[in-house]
């Protein structure tokens, strides 16, 4: 999201034409939600899928992966700043199975927020923001607030955005406010890892108590509005959600064994 672009945009996909706003800020724990657990389908070994239905029969994309069979990697375009791309064309480039677009951008197109690339810190710590942190450490994957940052911590990827939208299995209360969606979300141990995408407007409240209900030990708001987008490729299995633009930089799954996180 280019945080001065305030506009409203459309998005045509499967036939249907979408209009939505930004995401929103965060604030106090909410009620937890009482849908149904989610319901996963196996679609290769170590990823599965599923999609539960919010209000309005709104479908939420959940792809799930386990982390000792697949890689979570942060990409950068080259160059500063990084060369804009779409999910689609970094998934060709990577031969990733799935990808989807990162966290926020200014209008040259910098990322704004700790962005750690194949180990290398790209972009650093935005202090003095309630976001969050999506730590990638080999086998495993955390979220924390900005303020928790361990500097010497070891990890292989991370990318600052919000708000939070989980946190110890408890969904936050949130700023209301319609918008397509991307985010991420772990299970307790963190040893999986699942891409969110909705590509319909959906109040940011109502997505975190739904991937609450489903289990999610945290979740974190990636960029959204006019930069959601997916591309995945999976036992047969293939989406391409497109954004309104490229965009600077993606959180990309890629197959092979996880490699140790380095200082």
């Amino acid at each position: 999201m280019r945080l001065s672009f305030r506009s409203l945009f459309s998005f045509a996909i499967c036939g249907a034409t979408l209009v939505a706003p930004f995401a929103a800020t965060p604030a106090e724990v909410a009620p937890p939600d009482s849908t149904q657990p989610v319901v996963w389908r196996a679609i290769r070994p170590g990823a599965e899928r599923a999609t539960p239905t919010a209000d309005h029969g709104i479908q939420i994309l959940l792809f799930r992966f386990s982390l000792d069979r697949f890689r979570a990697e942060v990409s950068l375009g080259r160059g500063w700043p990084p060369r804009p791309e779409t999910a689609a064309a970094v998934r060709r480039r990577r031969k990733a199975i799935a990808v989807v677009n990162g966290g926020f951008f200014d209008q040259r197109g910098a990322p704004l927020g700790l962005r750690i690339e194949q180990g290398k810190t790209r972009v650093r710590l935005r202090r003095k923001v309630d976001w969050g942190v999506l730590l990638l450490e080999g086998a495993s994957a955390r979220i924390v607030h900005s303020r928790e940052i361990d500097r010497g911590t070891p990890v292989l990827g991370a990318i600052q955005v919000g708000p939070r939208l989980v946190v110890a299995g408890k969904p936050l209360k949130l700023k209301p406010q319609l918008a397509r969606r991307t985010a991420v979300a772990l299970d307790d141990d963190g040893r999986r890892l699942t891409l969110v995408v909705v590509d319909k407007a959906i109040d940011a409240n109502e997505l975190a108590a739904r991937l609450a209900a489903c289990g999610f030990d945290s979740a974190l708001m990636l960029d959204g509005g006019a930069s959601t987008q997916l591309a995945l490729d999976a036992g047969g299995v293939q989406v391409d959600i497109r954004g309104a633009y490229p965009v600077p930089d993606h959180l990309v799954i890629v197959a092979g064994p996880p490699m140790p996180a380095s200082r």
